[in-house]
Order: C-alpha cells, then structure tokens, then sequence
C-alpha cells in the first residue's frame, strides 16, 4: 500500500501566538479541535492592491475570501516572509517598508481549523527612496591582492558616503568578477588560470546604485597549482527556464528539471548538449516558486531506470516516478505520494535517495507554520518513503513522516558516514544547516534557526546558522568532507568542513560572481554541478529566465 497523508487532527490545540523576530510579525493560531471535522480552506483572497504608497509604508487591501466556517486570519507575505497577520474581519494591512526594495506582496486566508487557502495573485510593489541620492561613494583605497596557487583574495579598506556604503563590486581586469555586500572588505576569487597576471579594481556603491570610481588597480600572479577548495568553473550550459532539480546518471550524462516548462533536459557534459528527455503531466505551477522540483534517481537506476519526481499539481505537492529508456521519459508517471500541501511559496521540494535504498523528501510548511509541528500532515517535514511508495516499517511515527519542525528545506544530502544533512530558508532572520535524525523536531516555527523559543525541550539545534542576508540558501551537496551550501539573495557557495557531527571552517566562495545560486549537487568525477537562479524565479511563467549550468571543479 502506498503512502497517503492522514489529514484528521487529532486532539485540542491551545491558541498561541508565535513571533517571528526581526520584522515583527505576529502568526496567531487559533484553536482547532478534530471534533469539528473541518479540512477545507479558505478560497483564495482576491483582488489585492496598494494604496499610499510612500518609502517607509504602503496600504495593502483585497477582496474577502470565503469559508465553510469563517475566516479567521489573513496572513500577509512579501516573497514568501512573513510581514503580518490581521484578523478575518481586516481586508488590509498597513505595512512597512524599505526604501528601494522591490517586492511582491500576497495574502493568504486561514480559518479557525488552520486551513490555509491558497494565495491571492502576487502585487508588485517597488518601494520609492525617502530622498533623492546623486552622489557616490568614496573610491575605495588600500587595495591588496594575494595569491594563493589559483586564488586570489583581495582586501580593502572602507569607503565613506554622505548616506552610507551598501555594498563592494571588485573588478577582474575591467570586468566585475564579483561583489560583496555590507561591510565586508574583502573578496576571495576562485578557480582562476595558472600562472596568470591578473588586475584587480575595487569600486564601492550605495543604496541608490551610484558607485565610485574603481580603485588604483593592483596586480597578481597566480601560482603554478590549485591550492584551495575551489579551482575552476566551467559554464556548461544555458536555460532560458529554471533548472530546479538536477541528478546525474551511471553513464555520466545529467538530467535537469525545467521547473516552469515542466520539462526533463538531458544534457551532456563532455559537449553542452541539451535535450528534451520529456515532460512531467499534471503539473500546475502556484505563481511563485512552484513546478517540477527535484529529481533523484536510485542506485540500481541501470538495471531498474525509473527517475523519481517532486512536483507541485492543481491541488497538492506530490513524488512520482516515470521511466527513463533510450534518453527519453517513456510510459505513465507512477504516482508515490500524494497530499503534501502546496501553496505559492514553501513548497520545499528536494528528493535524495539515502544508502539505505529509501527515498527522502522535503517539504516546505505550505505557509503554515502551524503545520510544521503537526504530525497528522505532510506539510514542514523531511519525509521517507520505500523506492515503490510505501512506508518503510521502521519509519518513527507509521506515517512518510521521518523528522518534522522544518520551514522550507530545500536541501538533503548524505555525508559518507550516511548521515543526512538539511538545508532550510529561514523567515527574515537566519538560514540553518540541520543533521537530520529519526523523528527529530526542529522546532520551526516557535524557533527559527537560534532565535525565538528554541529552548523548549526536545527542540533540535541546528549545525550552523546564516544571516538571512547572506544565505537564502537552498541546495546542498557533500563530497568527500565538504558540505557546499549553495545561496541565492546571499550570491555564494559556502563550504564547510564536516568534523564529527560539527561543520567548521565555513567559507564562501563565488560571492556575487554567478548571481544568485539554487541548486549544487556532486558530479561523476568528483567535482561539482552548480546552478542559477536570477530570472523569473517568483512567478511559474517559463522560458523567462536566463540561467547558467556550471561545473565546477575542487581541490579538497
């Protein structure tokens, strides 16, 4: 029998209210009692616009939704985070903003059961500055440039401006080879030639994008070898699609997932050729971060080729397999599992097959936070499941269910030890690296990664933290000792060192040079897949993206 979701609640929930740090928000949550049977949503709250929009707040409206019994919050989101709730009787929200940014604001209806609907259409919202800024930074000065084997890290000292310094682009012979954001004075730039003059250029910019003039120009010499974790990038390969899922096969050849086209591409990587192996039916994108997710594929796929799914459909998120003959998708899908709540965002999305031949899933909370910690649905956990869909007899809780208290993980890799490590995007504050273990809670969303009540007994810390600013990390991959966590709005890929159950020696690489980074997994020779994410990543409209495939090559 395969794995179906239990949807009844079981139990009385006291009503509670969980804030999540940094912008303030307040999630409320209403007492629910199995008695009432309730389990449909709210529909969808329609018609949301601005009103007043000024460089520190906006009015946010919309149409009220209908439920079977009353609506009893609507949440309200920019980009996935949380900004506020306002009771069912509000049909808008006062919220602040920040000058410069640019959002997509939607709301979403929950009723007193915790149902949530699905999302109103998304509102683009580009927030005026508080002044006009004409004048640039300060050029940056004291610039050095060191070598180590074919890295070079490159170091300054601040720049001043009359409102302040956001940020530092450095430039590669007159073209940006990668920026840094903050206060951060210092780039390192990696997987250069060998034995190479290079020149190197800082240039500093504010919060209205006026930048100074580039520095005095330094130069380097590269050593005669690789001496660091990263020694070479290859652009493989170009999408005008998402490539969300990516997993490489026995014969070396690579399949990715189009997230918005639906779409399975073969593509090899001795020459950078890209075919449609087929497309994945009963796909509905959520106009956000829905579509085809991940891809994984067993390690008996030669001699049994089924390749294994993670989509979202018109009424869930859902794992299929399908078969894989000849470089193409050929039969039916195979439905696995079904009934994993979906919505615009959250949708968590990453399969990984473990060396214990099991299939694990993560789920994002479905923007629920509610349902993270709530075993009865599939919703903010990491799921496993048999190879044929059922559930494995020694499962914690009888369910797909392995460990719960997740927000949106969209990481899983196993260390050579086979234990699972997890990736997951935090609110507004930090991004938190997990080892995953059997029925373990981790504590969203009364904790987000350090911050909150996350010293509530049976709560698991995680591994390691990242400023929400410098990750939004989503894919992660082990070789050898190294964890690769791979980061878009933060534009890098750290690299940590696996030390007994600990990761130390975290360091980024690639910062801003690629843009923003969704997905790394490991390659057939011991290297690195690595892709973008910068276009078109908010919406489920294909064919809007311009994204790079790269191939990365490590020196530890």
């Amino acid at each position: 029998m395969r794995a179906t979701p239990r949807r009844t609640r079981t139990g009385l929930r006291a009503a509670t209210t969980v804030v999540l740090l940094g912008l303030g928000a307040v999630l409320p949550s209403p007492v629910a009692s199995a008695a009432d049977g309730d389990t449909t949503p709210p529909t969808a709250p329609a018609d949301p616009r601005t009103s007043d929009l000024s460089c520190t707040g906006v009015t946010f409206s919309w149409a009220a939704s209908s439920d079977d019994v009353g609506v009893a919050f609507y949440d309200v989101y920019h980009d996935g985070q949380l900004m506020t709730s306002v009771p069912g009787t509000a049909l808008s929200a006062e919220l602040t903003v920040v000058p410069g940014a640019t959002w997509g604001l939607y709301v979403n209806a929950r009723d007193a059961a915790g149902n949530v609907s699905q999302a109103s259409p998304t509102v683009p919202v580009t927030v005026p500055q508080c002044q006009a800024d004409t004048e640039p930074p300060s050029t940056p000065a004291g610039v050095t440039a060191t070598a180590s084997g074919t890295t070079v890290t490159v170091r300054w000292s601040p720049a001043t401006d009359n409102v302040g310094v956001t940020g530092y682009e450095v430039l590669r012979d007159g073209i940006q080879a990668g920026s840094t954001g903050g206060a951060t004075t210092s780039f390192t730039d990696s997987g250069l030639a060998a034995n190479t003059r290079y020149q190197y250029q800082v240039r500093a910019r504010d919060a209205q994008a006026n930048r100074s003039a580039p520095s005095t120009a330094v130069a380097v010499t590269t050593g005669t070898s690789c001496a660091t974790a990263i020694c070479s990038v290859t652009r493989v390969a170009t999408e005008t699609d998402l490539p969300w899922g990516l997993t490489t096969l026995p014969d070396g050849q690579v399949l990715y997932s189009r997230r918005d086209a639906f779409e399975i591409v073969r593509l090899d990587p001795a020459t950078g050729t890209q075919t449609v192996a087929g497309r994945i039916p009963d796909v509905v994108g959520t106009d956000g971060e829905g579509g085809v997710l991940g891809l994984a594929v067993a390690s008996g796929f030669a001699a049994d080729p089924w390749l294994y799914v993670m989509h979202t459909s018109a009424t869930d998120n859902r794992v299929v397999r399908v078969r894989y003959r000849g470089g193409v998708l050929t039969g039916t899908p195979e439905v696995l599992l079904t009934g994993i709540p979906r919505n615009k965002y959250h949708n968590g999305g990453r399969l990984r097959f473990g060396p214990d031949g099991k299939l694990y899933i993560s789920t994002g909370d479905g923007q629920n936070g509610d349902w993270a910690q709530d075993l009865t649905v599939l919703a903010g956990k990491v799921l496993r499941i048999n190879p044929d869909g059922t559930v494995p007899s020694d499962n914690p809780f009888g369910t797909p269910v392995w460990s719960y208290g997740h927000r949106n993980p969209q990481g899983l890799a196993f260390d050579a030890q086979g234990r699972l490590w997890e990736q997951e995007f935090g609110n507004n504050v930090m991004d938190e690296t997990n080892l995953i273990v059997r029925g373990g809670n981790y504590g969203w969303p009364r904790c987000e990664g350090t911050t909150g009540s996350c010293a509530e007994p049976g709560f698991i810390a995680p591994k390691h933290t990242y400023p929400v600013a410098e990750g939004s990390c989503s894919g992660i991959a082990v070789v050898r000792t190294g964890l690769y966590v791979a980061c878009e709005r933060g534009t890098r890929l750290y690299r940590a060192e696996i030390s007994g159950d600990s990761l130390t020696d975290v360091q980024p690489y690639l910062t801003g040079t690629y843009g923003r980074l969704r997905t790394v997994e490991p390659s057939a020779d011991g290297g690195l897949w690595l892709t973008t994410s910068n276009y078109g990543d908010k919406d489920s409209i294909p064919d809007n993206s311009d994204e790079s495939i790269l191939k990365v090559e490590l020196g530890r």
